[in-house]
């Protein structure tokens, strides 16, 4: 696990750390007496955490993929992760400046969400005894509020069942003994981003996959991935999805709601 050196950021990745049972490496380009020092506080803070420190030549730029390519997690700082999240190789936490207290674990399901991101999720509810809530965003087609006839609810009300079943066949493979009694399942009919922002007020992390279909770097609930990121104000974990195109059936299932 990777860490950069401001002690906000890197107390939560030693935490983190310390719950998984991972290594923990603080990395920065510059000011080695810094570094060190956050090091120092690391080690007395989280002694069950294996805190080590190294210098690198560009940990948010040009050098990132190199530094990230073996990492298990890289952890940063809200203000810095809209350039980070959306290049990496590996799962990014971004980390808000107040860190806030114990809550839920949100990740965001839609159709085509890889397995990897629930995996991520489901590990981070468990090693914090956290309720996991996923969430799935139906948003169907418009119509006046004002004028809703009731074939219009009618369709609505399908879309939204088909909707919770497909949520349920998503997260199926993860309710297990340890796990089914964390498991909220949730499905609304809103637009993912604000719908995942609102939710993520109280949350303890929110959990997120992010596709690189058809864009340069990356999007999250079909918007740029900094832009989700840098709204949400708990942290963060941007999990890269396989790159694997998403087919026409489920292209056409997500833009009716149906």
């Amino acid at each position: 696990m990777l860490a950069a050196d401001d002690l906000v950021t890197a107390r939560w990745a030693a935490a983190e750390a310390e719950r998984l049972h991972a290594a923990l490496q603080v990395v920065g380009t510059g000011d080695d007496i810094a570094r060190a020092r956050v090091t120092r506080v690391l080690r007395a803070s989280f002694p069950g955490a294996a805190v080590t420190s190294r210098r690198v030549a560009d940990p948010l730029g040009a050098d990132l993929s190199r530094v990230g390519a073996s990492a298990e997690l890289m952890v940063v700082a809200a203000v810095s992760g809209s350039r980070v999240v959306g290049d990496a190789v590996c799962p990014v936490a971004t980390v808000p400046p107040t860190v806030p207290p114990v809550g839920r674990v949100i990740v965001g399901v839609a159709p085509w969400t890889a397995p990897c991101v629930l995996d991520v999720a489901v590990r981070e509810a468990v090693a914090r005894g956290a309720e996991l809530v996923a969430v799935r965003a139906w948003a169907g087609p418009d119509s006046d509020l004002g004028r809703i006839l009731p074939d219009t609810l009618m369709r609505w009300d399908r879309g939204l069942e088909r909707a919770r079943r497909e949520l349920q066949r998503s997260v199926d493979r993860w309710r297990t003994e340890e796990t089914g009694g964390r498991f909220r399942l949730l499905t609304v009919r809103d637009d993912a981003a604000p719908l995942l922002i609102a939710l993520s007020t109280d949350a303890e992390l929110l959990v997120l996959g992010r596709s690189s279909r058809g864009t340069a770097s990356g999007t999250v609930a079909s918007i740029p991935v900094g832009d989700l990121v840098a709204a949400v104000r708990c942290p963060v974990i941007v999990v890269p999805e396989p790159a694997t195109p998403l087919d026409a059936s489920a292209s056409e299932r997500a833009r009716s709601g149906s």
